[in-house]
């Protein structure tokens, strides 16, 4: 009989929240859908409640056909289920206000390069030609827009935890720890101490040795 193992197609979401995995665009919508459903779930509302909130959200979240809704539904129990239970909510709620700093950090950036754009200076040249130039305090004023993106998107990368340490071992970890022998004998300290210190004689044998002259020193 042929033992046939069903592939998890559910795992890449996992992975998503708990290392941060790579998700294609279409597999970022699907996830969008199923986290969608899961903070649902959590608020306390029924599978049918979820399903039918699928099916009357705006897209790309919604407009789900019924079986659609519910395959997300159930999709979403399936993801969170097997993670940690008791952290599934703290969980759902670090994505949450991670993704929402993300828009807003992503919204002053925006912000920031269409004022620049909106307020460029055209001047003549000695020559007659005209040209075009960043008005320097809209630019000064774009720049601190920049700034608190950067900032909000660093708070969004630590709530997401990717700017924790890698664990890195202590190499002392890796040492043999030395032998340590408590006796109060002391014969027995002169004759570890005469091994330690004594000569020692090469038993692995000769690399050029053959086999008649180790027949011979057998012999002998």
């Amino acid at each position: 009989m042929q033992l046939i193992i069903k592939e998890d197609k559910l795992q890449k979401y996992r992975d998503h929240i708990q290392i941060g995995g790579e998700l294609t665009v279409k597999d970022k919508v699907l996830f969008d859908r199923y986290f969608f459903a899961f903070t649902q779930l959590l608020d306390g509302k029924s599978e049918r409640q979820v399903v039918e909130l699928l099916m009357n959200t705006p897209e790309p979240i919604g407009q789900l056909k019924q079986s659609q809704a519910y395959n997300v539904v159930n999709g979403a129990q399936e993801i969170f289920g097997k993670l940690d239970v008791g952290n599934s909510k703290k969980v759902a709620q670090r994505y949450i206000y991670a993704t929402r700093l993300e828009e807003m950090a992503l919204k002053l950036e925006n912000m920031a390069h269409t004022m620049v754009a909106d307020n460029m200076i055209q001047f003549e040249d000695g020559e007659g030609n005209v040209v075009t130039k960043s008005d320097p305090e809209i630019v000064k004023e774009a720049g601190v827009l920049l700034g608190k993106s950067a900032d909000v998107q660093m708070k969004a990368a630590k709530i997401r935890g990717l700017l924790e340490k890698d664990k890195v071992e202590n190499p002392n970890k890796f040492k043999a720890s030395p032998n340590i022998i408590f006796t109060d004998d002391l014969d027995a300290l002169d004759l570890l101490r005469e091994i330690e210190d004594g000569s020692y004689e090469d038993v692995t044998g000769d690399e050029g040795e053959t086999e008649e002259d180790q027949a011979t020193a057998a012999g002998a």
